[in-house]
C-alpha cells in the first residue's frame, strides 16, 4: 500500500503542476501580474511565485493550502463584503473563480518556487528515443513464450521465481473481467473441470470477439478522452451535448472491430479529411469537440484539445508550455502555439453538424502569446509538429489546418511514444500497476519504467503486428506473468515489496462499472442485449443497463460517482484514484438498487428449503458451492436477523391525512403517498389537486381543506403512555388549527384550538399493543395560513410506571421522522451481505 501510495502521489503532483501551468498560471499572468509580479507589488503583495502568496501582503496570507473559504484571494476574487475586490476593474468569471478555489483546494501545486532540476538531453532519454525489439534473455522453465522471457528476467537475476499459476477458476474469473468487465458465466467455469491450455486459449478468444469486450475497453479510453453528456458551466445556452452518445458508440465498435490503434487516432484527429465521403465516421472527432466549453472561451477550449491529444497519445505535458517554455520537457511556447494555429484552423460546422470539426477555408497561423496572455503577441508560430520528435527541428504542416498532419505524426512508427503510451496505459489496466508510473507523463522527469526490455518489447509487437489491440491483449492474457497467482510470498515480498519484478499478480478491486455490472449480472438484472444507444441515469434503481451507458453530467456529477473514484470528466484522466472509504460500504447497505436486487434474489429462491436455497445463492453470486463453514455461518445469521426482524418497530410512526367521526374517533386513515423536500405530501407539488396542503413535516405541517393531517403512532407493546409537547399557530392571519389526541382504544384525550398562538401538552393513557394515537390537525373554516408546529416525546412504560426491561421506551417526533423504512426480509439481508464482500468486488 505504500508503494501504491508513493506512486499516486508523484502522479498527484505532476497533476497538479500540470492544473497549475494549464489554468491557474495564464489567469494570474493576465489578471494579476500588473499590479502584483516583479517590482510590482501593491498591497505589499506578490502573486509571481507560491511563497509571495503563502506570505501575503498588508493584510497577510493571500492563501491559506486546502482552505478557499478562508483564503483572501479567493474571497477578493468573489467580491466578498470584507475583503477589497480583485480585479478591481473587471470581476472574474464564475468558471474562473471556480478554478482558483479548485488549486487552492487542491493545496496549491505551484512549480514556480521550485528549484529547476537541470536540463536533460532529450537526445538520451529513453522515452524519446525509438523503441527497439531488444535481445531475448535466457527463458526460464515458467516461460511461455518472449514476453515471459523479458518480465521473468528481473526476478532471475535477484534470484526469484515466478508464482505458480492461478487456480483455473480464479484465472477466468481474472480474464473474464479484464476483457469483459462481467463476471465470468456457468459455462465459462465449467472450462475449469476440462482444463488445458487449448481450453483457456479458446476462452480468451471468444471474450475478445464478444460484443463486451468493446464495451469494457471503450470505457478506458473515454476516461483519456474526457467523455460527458454535458458542456459544464456555459451560462444561459444548451448545457447538453444531445448526440455525445454516437462517439461513445463509435469507440465500443472501433475496439470490437479491432480498428487499428494507429486508424483509430488519426480517425479521432482528423476523420473528416481522412474519410471524406464516410460522414458516419466523422462522429470519431467527438475526442476532440466534446471537451468543457469554458464559457465558449476559443483560447481554453483549444488548450484542452490541445493538453487531451498531448497527454493522451503521447505522454507529453505540452499544455504546460502555455505561457512560458516548458520547465522541464523540451517543447519551447512556440511549439505549443504550432499546434494552437492547427485547431484554431479547424472550426466546428455552423449547420449544426455536431461531433465533427472541418477545416477553415483559409488555414490561420496564430503569433504567440507571450507569457499566455492573448492581447500580447509576439511572433507567428506557423502549424506544425513538436520539435523534439523531429530531430530537434520544427516540422511545418501544409495542407490546410494540419490536422491530418498531426494525426499522421502522432500514429507514425517514426514517433517513440505513440506505442509505448498504449502499452503502458494496456499494461497498467490488466495488472493494476503500469510499467511507467506516469502512464500520461513520459517527460525527462519521469522515472524509468520498472521493465523497460518488455515495455519496448510490446510495442514493438504492436507496430508489427498492425497495431493490433486485440492481439496485443491476447499475448499478454495468455502469458505465465498473467497467469501468475497472486497469493502473497514472504521470500519476494522481502526482495521486493512494491511487486516490480512481478513475482505475483496484483490483487484489484473492481471498478465502479464493474462493481455496478456485477451486482446487477449476479442478481439476472442486467440488460446487455444491446451495444450502443443513449445515455441513461444509471443512478435510477429502475435501469438495468451498463454502466458504460450512464449519462455523464460534467456539474453534477453524481455522489456514487465520486466515492467509488470515477474518472472526472473535466479533463484528460490517466489513472483513477484508489481510495477505500466508508461511505463505499455505507452505500451498499443503504442503497435502493442494492435492497432491491437483494429482494428479488431471496425471492427468486423462495420455494427452496434452507440449506439448497443457501446453496442456490452462493452459486448465483460466486459461481461455487458454500463451505460447511459458510452454512453454518449464513444459518446463524438468518437466525439473528429473523430475531431483530421480530422486534422491529421501524412502523412506529405513520404520517398520513384522514377524517374524524361524530364522536371525535379517526374514521379515516390514510399514508401520504408522496416523501418530497424533507416532507410527507399527496403529490409532487403542493397544493395537490385531492388533498390540497395536507402535509407533515418533522416539526408541524399543514391541514388540507377536507382532510386533517394525522401524525399515527402504534403502540409496540402493552403499557403506560405518556405524551409531552408543544402544539403551534405562528401566523398572525388565518383561523388556525384545531388539535387533537385521539386514542383508537378511549377517544379523543386532548383537544385544543390553537391560533397565532401555543399550547403544552402533557397527557398519559394507557395502551395495549397494536393500539394507535393519532396527534390530529384540522383546519377550521379555512385552510388559509394553517401551518402549524407539533413535536411530541412519549414514553412507554409498564403497567406499573417502570422502565420496560427490553424493547425501545422513547419516541421524538422529530428525530424519528423520514421516509418510511422497509427493512429486508432475513433472506434479503443475506443476498446483501454476499453481494457486498470482498470474494465478489475483487479480483482474485
Amino acid at each position: 500500500m505504500l508503494a501504491v501510495s508513493t506512486v499516486l502521489a508523484a502522479e498527484s503532483d505532476r497533476e497538479g503542476e500540470a492544473y497549475f501551468e494549464s489554468k491557474i498560471r495564464p489567469l494570474l499572468v493576465e489578471h494579476c501580474y500588473r499590479c502584483h509580479s516583479g517590482d510590482r507589488r501593491e498591497g505589499e503583495l506578490l502573486l509571481d511565485r507560491r511563497d509571495g502568496l503563502l506570505q501575503g501582503g498588508e493584510s497577510g496570507p493571500a492563501v491559506i493550502p486546502g482552505k478557499p473559504d478562508e483564503s483572501l484571494l479567493v474571497r477578493a476574487v468573489r467580491r466578498a463584503d470584507d475583503v477589497s475586490a480583485m480585479p478591481p476593474d473587471k470581476p472574474l468569471s464564475p468558471e474562473q473563480v471556480a478554478l482558483l478555489e479548485q488549486w487552492v483546494r487542491l493545496g496549491l501545486p505551484d512549480p514556480r518556487s521550485e528549484k529547476t532540476p537541470a536540463r536533460l538531453d532529450p537526445a538520451q532519454h529513453w522515452a524519446f528515443k525509438l523503441p527497439q525489439r531488444p535481445a531475448l534473455p535466457a527463458s526460464p522453465p515458467a516461460a511461455r513464450g518472449p514476453l515471459d522471457a523479458f518480465a521473468f528476467a528481473s526476478l532471475t537475476a535477484h534470484k526469484l521465481a515466478p508464482s505458480p499459476e492461478a487456480e483455473p477458476r480464479v484465472l477466468i474469473r481474472r480474464v473474464a473481467y479484464d476483457l469483459t468487465g462481467l463476471p465470468p458465466t456457468a459455462e465459462m467455469l465449467r472450462v475449469a473441470d476440462d482444463w488445458s491450455d487449448r481450453r483457456y486459449e479458446q476462452l480468451v478468444d471468444s471474450l475478445l470477439n464478444s460484443p463486451q469486450f468493446g464495451e469494457r475497453w471503450a470505457r478506458y479510453w473515454l476516461d483519456v478522452s474526457r467523455y460527458a453528456d454535458t458542456k459544464g458551466y456555459v451560462f444561459q445556452e444548451d448545457r447538453n451535448y444531445p448526440e455525445a452518445y454516437r462517439y461513445r458508440d463509435w469507440v465500443i465498435q472501433a475496439f470490437n472491430a479491432d480498428l487499428p490503434y494507429d486508424e483509430f487516432l488519426k480517425l479521432q484527429l482528423a476523420a473528416d479529411l481522412l474519410r471524406p465521403d464516410q460522414p458516419d465516421q466523422w462522429v470519431a472527432m467527438g475526442f476532440l469537440t466534446l471537451g468543457r466549453r469554458f464559457l465558449n472561451n476559443i483560447h481554453d477550449i483549444i488548450d484542452d484539445r490541445i493538453d487531451v491529444v498531448s497527454r493522451g497519445t503521447m505522454a507529453l505535458t505540452v499544455s504546460c508550455a502555455r505561457c512560458h517554455n516548458h520547465k522541464f520537457d523540451p517543447i519551447p511556447t512556440e511549439d505549443y502555439y504550432s499546434l494552437y494555429s492547427v485547431f484554431f484552423s479547424s472550426d466546428e460546422p455552423k449547420d449544426g453538424t455536431p461531433l465533427r470539426l472541418a477545416d477553415h477555408d483559409k488555414p490561420r497561423d496564430v503569433r504567440v502569446f507571450l507569457r499566455g496572455n492573448s492581447g500580447n503577441r509576439g511572433e507567428v508560430a506557423p502549424r506544425g509538429f513538436l520539435r523534439l520528435l523531429n530531430d530537434g527541428e520544427p516540422l511545418r504542416f501544409q495542407n490546410g489546418s494540419g490536422r491530418l498532419e498531426l494525426a499522421e505524426s502522432i500514429a507514425s512508427h517514426e514517433n517513440p511514444l505513440t506505442a509505448r503510451v498504449l502499452v503502458n496505459r494496456v499494461w497498467g489496466r490488466l495488472f493494476g500497476r503500469h510499467l511507467v508510473s506516469t502512464p500520461s507523463d513520459f517527460g525527462v522527469r519521469t522515472e524509468l519504467p520498472t521493465q523497460r526490455p518488455l515495455l519496448d518489447y510490446l510495442s514493438t509487437r504492436l507496430m508489427e503486428r498492425q497495431w493490433s489491440l486485440k492481439l496485443l491483449i491476447r499475448e499478454i492474457v495468455l502469458s505465465a506473468v498473467y497467469r501468475q497467482s497472486s497469493l502473497p510470498r514472504a521470500d519476494a515480498a522481502q526482495v521486493d515489496p512494491e511487486n516490480s519484478l512481478l513475482w505475483r499478480m496484483n490483487r484489484r478491486r473492481l471498478d465502479l462499472e464493474s462493481m455496478r455490472d456485477t451486482l446487477l449480472s449476479v442478481s439476472g438484472e442486467l440488460d446487455d442485449a444491446r451495444v450502443g444507444g443513449k445515455s441513461e441515469d444509471i443512478v435510477s434503481s429502475s435501469t438495468r443497463r451498463r454502466t458504460l451507458y450512464a449519462h455523464i453530467d460534467r456539474q453534477n456529477l453524481p455522489g456514487v460517482f465520486r466515492v467509488f473514484d470515477f474518472a472526472t470528466p473535466d479533463t484528460h484522466n490517466p489513472r483513477r484514484p484508489l481510495t477505500s472509504v466508508p461511505q463505499q460500504a455505507l452505500f451498499l447497505m443503504n442503497n435502493q438498487l442494492m435492497a432491491e436486487l437483494s429482494q428479488q434474489m431471496a425471492a427468486r429462491t423462495g420455494s427452496l428449503q434452507p440449506r439448497p436455497r443457501i446453496e442456490a445463492l452462493f452459486r448465483q453470486v460466486y459461481g461455487r458451492s458454500a463451505t460447511e463453514s459458510e452454512l453454518q455461518w449464513c444459518e446463524a445469521m438468518l437466525a439473528e436477523c429473523q430475531r431483530l426482524a421480530d422486534a422491529f418497530d421501524g412502523q412506529t410512526w405513520r404520517h398520513g391525512y384522514g377524517k374524524r367521526d361524530d364522536k371525535g374517533h379517526v374514521a379515516e386513515f390514510h399514508l401520504l403517498p408522496r416523501y418530497e423536500k424533507d416532507r410527507w405530501q399527496g403529490g409532487e407539488q403542493l397544493p395537490d389537486p385531492r388533498l390540497g396542503w395536507a402535509m407533515l413535516s418533522k416539526t408541524g405541517g399543514h391541514p388540507g381543506m377536507e382532510w386533517a393531517a394525522i401524525r399515527r403512532w402504534v403502540a409496540p407493546r402493552d403499557g403506560v403512555l405518556t405524551i409531552r409537547g408543544l402544539v403551534k399557530h405562528p401566523a398572525d392571519q388565518g383561523d388556525g388549527v384545531q388539535a387533537s389526541v385521539v386514542s383508537s382504544r378511549e377517544g379523543a384525550i386532548w383537544n385544543t384550538a390553537v391560533r397565532t398562538s401555543e399550547k403544552s401538552l402533557d397527557v398519559q393513557v394507557t395502551v395495549k399493543q397494536g393500539d394507535t394515537i393519532d396527534l390530529v390537525a384540522e383546519a377550521g373554516e379555512s385552510a388559509n395560513h394553517d401551518s402549524f408546529h407539533w413535536t411530541v416525546t412519549l414514553t412507554l412504560d409498564d403497567a406499573e410506571g417502570a422502565a420496560p426491561s427490553g424493547g425501545r421506551r422513547r419516541w421524538d417526533s422529530q428525530e424519528d421522522f423520514g421516509p418510511r423504512v422497509e427493512p429486508l426480509s432475513p433472506w434479503a439481508q443475506l443476498a446483501q451481505a454476499l453481494l457486498m464482500s470482498n470474494e465478489l468486488l475483487f479480483l482474485d
